[in-house]
């Protein structure tokens, strides 16, 4: 697993669709895609996808675009997995991220505002097209180091489980959301997580 660091602030020259990401978050009036976090303990992973089909459906898959969409959605995520499985890092752990909005979880534990307490992981794919096995293997190794530097196993959810007809009905959100869909594995994603042979090749 090779983690790039791609951080969601003003010191990234990386570009981001006609222009930089630096110039993007500057043209929000911010510094950075993040906030602190208020000293809840993290214990929540949320899985979700990311594509720029509805930009440019010639390059879904295009990271400028996708890092582009951040910025002009005012949104972000801890980390971004490409479909080589190459897993970059937008947000520092400590702080959260603007990746569930408004959000609440499955029954029984039922807590709101789902940022606080969670690490977000955006899998680069379409409704359409699934997700690689780099992908699977990638987000695995990622979640396993998370649960091993925070010392705790943690709940994993999609972002449609905790976005959808409940948050709505909670009046925290006026849409729901889909993602990672059913095309996403999540048999396949757990039988990795605890599968021996899966080792980190250290890239």
């Amino acid at each position: 697993m090779k983690i790039v660091q791609c951080l969601l602030d003003i010191s990234n020259e990386a570009p981001a669709g006609n222009a930089t990401l630096s110039s993007c978050i500057l043209g929000q009036n911010k510094e950075h895609l993040w906030e602190e976090r208020q000293g809840q303990v993290v214990d929540t992973i949320v899985l979700h996808y990311i594509s720029a089909i509805y930009i440019d459906p010639r390059r879904p898959f295009d990271l400028s675009l996708i890092l582009r969409i951040f910025c002009d959605c005012g949104v972000s995520s801890h980390y971004l997995i490409d479909r080589m499985g190459t897993v970059f890092r937008l947000v520092p752990e400590d702080k959260k991220a603007w990746h569930a909005g408004g959000s609440v979880m499955p029954a029984p534990d039922t807590r709101t505002m789902v940022n606080g307490f969670s690490v977000g992981i955006e899998l680069v794919a379409t409704p359409e097209s699934g997700f690689t096995n780099e992908q699977y293997a990638s987000c695995a190794l990622l979640c396993r180091d998370i649960e091993r530097r925070h010392g705790r196993t943690f709940t994993y959810v999609g972002h449609q489980d905790i976005a959808g007809e409940a948050a709505v009905g909670l009046g925290l959100r006026k849409d729901v959301k889909l993602d990672p869909g059913p095309l996403f594995n999540w048999v396949f994603f757990r039988g990795m997580m605890s599968d021996p042979s899966l080792e980190d090749d250290g890239e």
